[in-house]
């Protein structure tokens, strides 16, 4: 599933009265993808290799099944509140430390009219992608009855991805992300009787 997304926003944040209303981009992501799957381990009862082993031979390799989850966005665009600039992109660096050239922007004036855009081209914040994964089999044990074993990995690949980076002028780390957005790798598993 791939999904590419614009949405507008049209305002004047600082003076009601002017009717010189601005368009905007929103602050979504502009693309997100999910991809998702299982496979069949083709070993054991009814699969197509070692179809003919011993019953507690295919209790331990055969009817196995994986299936996994992939997500990603392209990282939503960074709102730049009011502040006084030259109006060019700030250079990107993309790294928790720096995110971005933080020199380019001052603080403004009081009770200053905005002057900066909202939002640069190419200026987004973190790439956010998550694989979450399972390995699975049920175990028959009477006509009516199974056992059934997960074993479950949320953020397999213990990926980190940080927030976006602080935006506001008057912090001190200004530019810089201090946190971090999803969750470590998790993994669970559990035995389930089915009837």
């Amino acid at each position: 599933n791939y999904n590419q997304e614009r949405n507008y926003e049209f305002f004047d944040d600082l003076d009601r009265f002017n009717g010189d209303f601005t368009f905007i981009d929103s602050s979504n992501p502009r693309h997100r993808i999910s991809v998702a799957g299982s496979y069949d381990f083709p070993f054991g009862k009814g699969r197509p290799l070692l179809n003919n082993l011993h019953p507690v031979l295919n209790a331990i390799i055969g009817g196995w099944q994986t299936s996994h989850l992939l997500m990603a966005n392209s990282g939503p665009f960074l709102r730049f509140g009011q502040m006084i600039t030259d109006g060019s992109a700030p250079e990107v660096y993309r790294k928790r430390t720096q995110w971005f050239d933080p020199s380019k922007f001052q603080r403004p004036l009081p009770h200053s009219l905005r002057e900066n855009p909202w939002q640069y081209p190419g200026v987004t914040g973190p790439r956010y992608w998550n694989l979450d994964s399972t390995l699975s089999k049920t175990f028959p044990i009477q006509e009516r009855f199974n056992l059934e074993f997960r074993f479950e990995a949320y953020n397999l690949t213990n990926a980190f991805v940080p927030t976006n980076p602080v935006m506001s002028v008057t912090a001190s780390n200004f530019g810089v992300t201090t946190s971090q957005q999803n969750r470590g790798r998790e993994m669970q598993y559990s035995l389930r009787l089915v009837f």
